[in-house]
């Protein structure tokens, strides 16, 4: 297999849900599109199989697939097989992960529907926040349709090609610049780490 550059993996800063990955795939390219352009032909069958839905890794953004480098091909049959490093922007939230800018859409007795919608109006990662988690938090109820709220994933769950990630969370609350408690010793203070022992 080709050997990867680390110059190639120097891209943009990238925000929000997603974030920079490289991933490997074998392709099958069919022996007339085998050419000049077979990087072309490499990205376009990889970005059919990956771009907008949930793959192992997480959702593919559209329009992100980049391939690095591929090997020699190896023949079989009447196809050839290419192991192919690509580069996309993936979207997987972890537990713990703050999620900003979340769109409220619905609001229920059972809680709010929210999505995560990007620059380019994809929906990566749609998100419930149960009532029955916030009974006591009166954050929750001012809450309306259309909203912009932050959140904190607790769960998260998707299949092979669902066309988003669906994510259980907590509402959290909205970033002001107030300083909140503890906060109030200057920008860039770094707080003392308290270690304890059994």
């Amino acid at each position: 297999m080709a050997s990867v550059n680390k110059q190639q993996f120097k891209t943009a800063p990238t925000y929000g849900v997603y974030t920079n990955a490289a991933l490997t795939m074998k392709v099958n390219l069919s022996i007339n599109e085998v050419g000049k352009n077979i990087k072309q032909n490499l990205e376009y069958v990889i970005s059919k199989k990956t771009e907008g839905r949930c793959i192992k890794e997480g959702f593919v953004k559209p329009n992100s697939i980049r391939v690095l480098t591929y090997s020699s091909g190896i023949v079989q049959g009447d196809l050839i097989v290419f192991e192919t490093v690509f580069e996309c922007k993936l979207c997987n939230p972890v537990e713990g992960m703050n999620i900003t800018d979340c769109v409220a859409k619905t609001i229920t007795k059972a809680g709010i529907h929210a999505e995560v919608i990007d620059q380019d109006g994809v929906v990566p990662v749609t998100v419930f926040i149960a009532r029955d988690h916030h009974f006591q938090d009166k954050l929750f109820n001012t809450v309306i349709e259309g909203s912009k709220i932050n959140v904190r994933v607790v769960g998260s769950r998707y299949e092979l090609n669902d066309p988003y990630i669906c994510v259980i969370a907590k509402l959290l609350e909205p970033q002001t610049g107030k300083q909140g408690p503890g906060q109030g010793q200057g920008q860039g203070t770094k707080r003392p780490i308290t270690i304890l022992e059994e």
